[in-house]
């Protein structure tokens, strides 16, 4: 009569012969127990493992013994006698939540500080020299009417034209941008079409989102300083980074001029009427924005450098920015 034998690792069916010496070491079986670490099934009696189950449960017993015929009872977990007080629960501890300053954003009549300019030394040297530097006795005619030269190019952003005749400047149309170009966090575009690249080369080769004239003599000014008639005001390029709990705003205007530039600010506005330029003609740039987010006014700075200014702004809030401005709310 055959018996199913429940040792680990056997579980064979057997038939007992009676003799000590052979039924005494029939069994081949695993006295340990299966366990699983790092993928692997193991034999804690022997340490052989496999990552296969198959494979696993195929491993020959590490002892020898005799068969096992009755199924050994499982394990009962102990229950707590009446005496036992029960455990208590555990209760856990919330910690408490830091403290974040809530900042309110100031309204649109909420005046401005005007901010202390710290002037870089390279820049003084810069402006010193352009000042110590004689005129030459004269100065370069303007292009008007008919003194464009043939060859002269177009002055339109990203046009590639060049000047022929009064018959090709009429047969021709002008492709460009008439917006600035912006470099915001490795990426490059226009303000005018936000057709966003990182490779510098794809950015120059893009096509202008604007059809136009070609412009082959210097743009006449749009509008001017009511004081000061040579000041052009114009555009400029400008960008921002976030640097830990700071913003850092640059505005590409070589050679700012330190007593004609003007930052003001307050939590939440920024204003900057700066004038600049190594030409006779020096430009103007002229801007104002609704900050995305909230600063301290005490703790921001303004350097002016020999190619841009720049504004670093303290962040009033644990706020990351994900863009400079936001529409200006005007009530």
């Amino acid at each position: 009569m055959s018996h199913f034998c429940y040792n680990r690792g056997c579980q064979k069916n057997y038939t007992l012969t009676n003799d000590p010496s052979i039924d005494d070491v029939a069994c081949q079986y695993h006295p340990g127990l299966p366990y699983f670490h790092d993928a692997y099934k193991i034999w804690s009696c022997c340490q052989k493992k496999s990552h296969d189950f198959s494979t696993f449960l195929s491993i020959p017993g590490c002892t020898r013994g005799a068969h096992l015929g009755t199924k050994p009872e499982e394990p009962v977990a102990p229950r707590p006698s009446e005496q036992e007080t029960p455990p208590k629960p555990v209760v856990r501890q919330e910690l408490p939540k830091p403290h974040i300053p809530t900042v309110e954003r100031p309204s649109i009549d909420t005046p401005l500080t005007t901010m202390k300019l710290t002037v870089a030394t390279s820049l003084q040297t810069a402006l010193d020299k352009l000042t110590n530097t004689p005129k030459a006795d004269g100065t370069q005619k303007e292009q008007t009417g008919d003194d464009i030269k043939p060859g002269t190019p177009c002055r339109h952003s990203t046009c590639t034209a060049q000047y022929t005749t009064v018959e090709q400047e009429q047969a021709t149309s002008c492709r460009f941008h008439p917006g600035v170009p912006i470099f915001h966090e490795g990426m490059k575009f226009w303000s005018c079409c936000q057709k966003r690249t990182t490779d510098f080369e794809a950015f120059t080769n893009q096509p202008g989102c604007t059809e136009g004239e070609h412009l082959w003599r210097s743009e006449a000014p749009q509008s001017t300083d009511e004081d000061d008639p040579q000041v052009l005001k114009t555009s400029c390029r400008y960008d921002f980074h976030q640097q830990g709990s700071s913003v850092v705003l640059s505005i590409y205007s070589k050679m700012p001029r330190p007593d004609q530039t003007k930052v003001e600010l307050n939590a939440g506005r920024l204003k900057v009427d700066t004038r600049f330029g190594t030409d006779i003609k020096t430009k103007r740039f002229s801007n104002e924005w609704e900050l995305y987010g909230l600063i301290d006014v005490n703790l921001s700075t303004v350097e002016l450098l020999q190619s841009k200014i720049e504004i670093i702004l303290k962040k009033a809030e644990p706020l990351s920015w994900s863009r400079l401005d936001r529409p200006l709310q005007l009530n």
